[in-house]
Formats: C-alpha cells, sequence, structure tokens
C-alpha cells in the first residue's frame, strides 16, 4: 500500500495541470467572445437567406464556447454528471447545427438514449472482483474505536464513521465515490476497495503518508 503515496502526490501534479490547461482554455474563450458580437452585427446588416447561414454559424460558435467551459467544468471536477453533460451538449451541437435530415436525428436522440442508458444501469460504482488486503477496514467502523485500536489518529471532526470521513473529503475534492479512488488529509491515505449497490462506501484502506519513511528508520535503528 506504500504505492498510493506516490499515486497521491502522481495526481496532485495531474490536477495541478488540469488547472493550468483549464485556465489557458478559459482564456481562448474570452478572447473568443468578441467574435459574438461581430456575428450581430453580421445578422443585422445582412438579408434573410445570408443571415440564416450566419445565425448557423453563429450558434455553432456560441455552443463551441459552451462546451469548452463545460470541458472546464469537467477537469475540474470529475463527475459522471459533468461527463454526461458534456457529451450532452457536442451531441445537441451536431443536431442543431450540423443535422439536416431525418436520420441524423434519429442518430443524435438514440445516442442519447444510450447514454442515459448507460449512466442508470452501468455506472453503478459496484466492485465485482475487490480482493482484500492489508490496511482494509469496514466503512461503517467509527473514526474513535479505528484510532483507539489501530493506532491511527484521524481527525475526523463530526464525522463518526471512517466511511463517512472518506465521503467528506471526496465532496471537498469534487469526486465521486468509486472504487480505486483516492483521497487524502494531509496525514492519511484513504483508498475506496469495496462499494455496496447504490455507491455505498463498504471497504476503506487507511495508511499513514509517512508510513515508509517510518519503515526505513525503523530498519536503519535495527541495523
Amino acid at each position: 500500500m506504500n504505492r498510493n503515496r506516490y499515486l497521491v502526490t502522481l495526481l496532485k501534479l495531474v490536477n495541478t495541470f488540469e488547472i493550468v490547461v483549464s485556465v489557458l482554455l478559459i482564456a481562448g474563450v474570452i478572447v473568443s467572445v468578441p467574435d459574438i458580437m461581430k456575428y450581430y452585427f453580421k445578422i443585422l446588416t445582412s438579408d434573410a437567406g445570408l443571415s440564416y447561414e450566419i445565425f448557423q454559424n453563429f450558434l455553432s460558435h456560441v455552443l463551441l464556447l459552451v462546451i469548452a467551459i463545460e470541458f472546464v467544468v469537467l477537469m475540474i471536477a470529475h463527475t459522471d454528471t459533468n461527463i454526461i453533460h458534456l457529451i450532452l451538449l457536442v451531441i445537441s451541437r451536431k443536431m442543431l447545427v450540423y443535422s439536416d435530415n431525418m436520420l441524423d436525428l434519429l442518430i443524435a436522440t438514440i445516442a442519447i438514449a444510450v447514454l442515459f442508458a448507460v449512466r442508470k444501469f452501468l455506472l453503478t460504482g459496484v466492485n465485482m472482483d475487490a480482493e482484500g488486503e492489508d490496511n482494509e477496514y469496514s466503512a461503517s467502523t467509527p473514526v474513535k474505536i479505528l484510532n483507539k485500536r489501530y493506532g491511527f489518529d484521524i481527525e475526523a471532526g463530526e464525522t463518526t464513521t471512517i466511511g463517512g470521513y472518506v465521503a467528506g473529503l471526496l465532496i471537498k475534492n469534487a469526486e465521486e465515490a468509486e472504487v480505486g479512488v483516492i483521497v487524502d488529509d494531509g496525514e492519511y491515505i484513504f483508498q475506496i476497495v469495496k462499494m455496496a449497490s447504490g455507491g455505498v462506501i463498504e471497504t476503506v484502506s487507511v495508511e499513514r503518508i509517512d508510513e515508509k519513511a517510518k519503515e526505513e528508520d525503523k530498519e536503519k535503528e535495527n541495523k
């Protein structure tokens, strides 16, 4: 489980890179906003036939900016809901701007239906083949008992169970509870090992962030 310490560091680096990319993408959206006003001027100064084509380009431009903003939200908060919103916007842009026959509209409608079916029936968050490992504890274990029995010093505040504490950390980081998700509080690393149906956390592994350093110190003392 010591590898989780390195995974947390890697995830923080990835999150930092995503934030940088998000800022650059937002800057691109801001720079593109004046082009919207140019479309207004062209629509007002063109005849009906030409303004229709210009308005299609205008709608495509606006939807593309909205998709970019939604993509930024997805990079900041990796949730199934944000993914669905992003895909729905992409499909909507295709339907509203580029679909010119019933077949395109039918395919887009089926794609939306499949998207909601996947969300409802497949993204259950249930681990079908989770093997038990060391430092794994039931999510219903009270934090006080966990601290007393296993020598932890987790400051959970008003939270009573370890599962509730991990769920609170996930909410703070804008993440969804899924098997394999890793989160930390600066002192300990928590990983969701198993989940029950309905997205309820069932088993959590706990590891001190400085556990490896302590083991190395013990090895040096023994030598």
